[in-house]
């Protein structure tokens, strides 16, 4: 969307004079929502925003941003208008007015609001706001100089510089920042502390105590500083050292803490400790002496360090970028605030007054240089986060295309702010999108952890290792597709085959059925044949075969209500009515059948066939009359007991019951009758077993 730096994004509702603030949104198609919600309000270039007070209209467009516009002027004459900014941050202080009123009406307090204009600071740049108990200055951009110890704490903007020996004599100070949200700017309250990142918080989420505003991140801060020092021996064991040595090796601690904060005032203090310290040891006053040598090289490289700074904002004030002139004097501003020469407050001022002598269209480049420049850093940050995220990720696959536009698109904004590495992860992210997402196969890990992995040469049993980026060498989340590919292959060759072979049978038994021309039929038969039915074979061949001809129809027990199963005898074992059949193909552990055979149910089926009471009759005499004598019951030789190793017959029939020991552990891997390691065994192999009992009976 092509930038226009005349947009006016912010407005009042309902007059000029409101203290109600309104955000335009950008997109067209959000403005259209905005004005059916908003179609009986008017909107004001208000007074408290540093406009005009004219009427306001909006302006949709679909090539660049939506904004708003003041009316046209009746002569014709272009509109003239005295305010200074006019981007989404133009209204920040009615919105923190509005957020810190109902922030303290909700603790039962009534606030006053001032919007101070100090030494010609322009409207909105200083918030006052005052209750009973106290009161807080917001300062959102540096126009004015915060004052520590008037009694009003100040709460600083995100572009607010503070310089080190004010973070470390005062502990904390508070930021504040305002994030869009829709149409809406949400406060945020922050805590910056020295060598401390800033932790940011709601506002619901601070309150008012004794020490003024508080956030959970300062209750922290203070209990750190007011917390004793923990003793390094037991009392049994203290041993007591001279107070000079004591001191000096404090002294010694503070040193070093001064150095590493870069606080040269600090480090001048502590010297002059030193140098004044008497009473201690040879030794030690050799390490003291030391000590102080060396921070005063120190003060002479931050010396040279500070009179390079000045010596460049002094040569971009004479070349005159005030860009440059800005940055430079945030540095100044947060690193040599106290003990300036005459020459560096000389150059201090002169650049002051230079940028405070720009006209308004300068000024509105630089602001708009700036957030660019804040721009980047935030899109940098977000490059940082993702790059963090996809640490463990070495594919890009479906679930990460957000992610990775995002990357791309950050990366874009962030330009020379990333490192090298961080670059050449970012390209590598951006070759990955070029060929498009890849979708991540999904097989169950106990199979394919039984191969190796041709991507990563992860061996038989191991986890998949990432191969890219900075966690290359880790374990993966998830396999490498190349690895699952596999497995699925050889699923779809099988799935090839067994149609094969199913055809072939197909194919093969159709000229084997016998036909029967119609008339060789005899013309008195009142019903058709019925369809000669062959003994089923015995063993481990008929059970497989039974099985392969019921894949198709539903079983056998589940066609036959479960009262009907023991109604009929069983032409195969010869139970009679109302007895269980042997168990003669040792399905299961016990000498009888958990389910009735396949041939006692499906003459069960068949007597349900009959058309009357005395066909069946009929029907039974005659199979009565062709059917042979059973043969003499003679004693049946014992039954070898199945030994624990050796694996039940499961084919044939669907009374089998599995038991946890006698499948593979989806958590450890532990094979059929082996333990469960460590401790076992686990309740996932128990409810495996089970699915498998249930998948068994249907």
């Amino acid at each position: 969307m092509r930038t226009d730096r005349r947009r006016i994004q912010t407005a009042v509702l309902g007059e000029a004079d409101s203290d109600e603030p309104l955000m335009l949104p950008m997109e067209a198609i959000e403005l259209d929502v905005f004005r059916r919600v908003h179609e009986d309000d008017t909107f004001w270039c208000g007074t408290l925003l540093g406009g005009c007070g004219g009427q306001l209209t909006t302006k949709l467009y679909t090539d660049r941003a939506c904004h708003f516009a003041h009316h046209p002027d009746p002569d014709g004459l272009p509109h003239v208008c005295g305010r200074r900014s006019h981007g989404v941050d133009s209204a920040d202080h009615l919105y923190v007015r509005s957020a810190a009123a109902a922030w303290l009406a909700g603790r039962g307090e009534q606030a006053t609001f001032e919007y101070t204009r100090t030494d010609g600071a322009p409207i909105g740049s200083v918030v006052d706001v005052r209750w009973r108990q106290g009161a807080l200055r917001v300062h959102l951009d540096q126009a004015v100089t915060p004052v520590w110890d008037d009694g009003v704490e100040p709460v600083l903007g995100t572009m607010v510089p503070v310089d080190r020996d004010t973070l470390i004599r005062r502990w904390y100070v508070h930021r504040i920042r305002l994030d869009s949200v829709g149409t809406a700017r949400h406060v945020q309250i922050g805590t910056e502390a020295f060598a401390r990142p800033i932790e940011w918080f709601a506002l619901d989420q601070c309150e008012m105590t004794e020490r003024g505003l508080s956030t959970p991140a300062i209750e922290e801060i203070v209990q750190a500083r007011t917390a004793p020092r923990p003793s390094l021996w037991a009392p049994g064991k203290a041993r007591k050292v001279p107070e000079p040595e004591a001191r000096a090796q404090a002294l010694l601690r503070r040193l070093v803490y001064a150095r590493r904060i870069e606080a040269v005032p600090l480090v001048k203090e502590v010297c002059t400790d030193i140098e004044d310290l008497a009473g201690v040891g040879e030794e030690l006053q050799e390490q003291l002496e030391a000590a102080v040598r060396h921070a005063r090289i120190w003060r002479v490289e931050q010396d040279e360090v500070r009179r390079k700074l000045f010596a460049k904002l002094n040569r971009a004030v004479e070349e005159r970028k005030p860009g440059r002139v800005r940055r430079l004097l945030l540095r100044v501003n947060g690193t040599a605030v106290e003990d300036r020469t005459d020459a560096e407050s000389a150059v201090y001022e002169r650049a002051t007054t230079y940028f405070d002598s720009l006209d308004d269209l300068t000024r509105d480049a630089v602001e708009a240089e700036a957030d660019t420049e804040r721009g980047a850093r935030k899109a940098a940050s977000r490059v940082r986060t993702a790059l963090q995220h996809l640490r463990v990720y070495d594919a890009y696959t479906v679930d990460l295309r957000s992610q990775v536009e995002e990357l791309l698109q950050s990366a874009a904004l962030a330009g020379d702010l990333l490192t090298r590495g961080e670059a050449r992860r970012v390209e590598v992210w951006k070759k990955r999108g070029a060929r498009g997402p890849q979708a991540q196969l999904h097989v169950a890990r106990r199979y394919w952890i039984q191969r190796s992995c041709p991507r990563c040469n992860a061996e038989q049993g191991k986890d998949c290792v990432l191969i890219e980026g900075p966690n290359s060498g880790k374990p993966r989340k998830d396999g490498h597709n190349e690895r699952l590919q596999l497995i699925q292959d050889e699923r779809i060759a099988a799935q090839k085959k067994a149609l094969q072979q199913q055809k072939a049978r197909q194919e093969a038994k159709a000229p084997a059925e016998p036909t029967r021309p119609a008339s060789a039929s005899p013309e008195h038969e009142a019903s058709p044949t019925r369809p000669f039915q062959e003994r089923p074979q015995s063993g481990r061949r008929g059970q497989a075969q039974e099985a392969r001809k019921n894949t198709a129809a539903p079983r056998l027990h589940h066609q036959v209500p479960r009262g009907d199963w023991y109604r009929m005898g069983c032409p195969r074992c010869h139970a009679g009515p109302g007895t269980l059949c042997e168990n003669d193909d040792r399905v299961g552990p016990s000498a009888k059948r958990q389910l009735p055979h396949d041939e006692r149910l499906r003459r069960v089926l068949q007597s349900d066939d009959r058309s009357s009471p005395g066909e069946q009759q009929q029907d039974t005499r005659d199979e009565r009359q062709h059917q042979a004598p059973p043969p003499a019951r003679t004693a049946r030789p014992p039954r070898p007991r199945r030994r624990d190793g050796e694996p039940q017959e499961t084919e044939g029939s669907a009374a089998r019951t599995w038991h946890a020991k006698e499948v593979t552990c989806p958590k450890c891997q532990a094979r059929p009758n082996y333990p469960c390691t460590p401790h076992g065994p686990h309740q996932e192999r128990v409810e495996w077993a089970m699915k498998f009992t249930r998948k068994l009976w249907g």
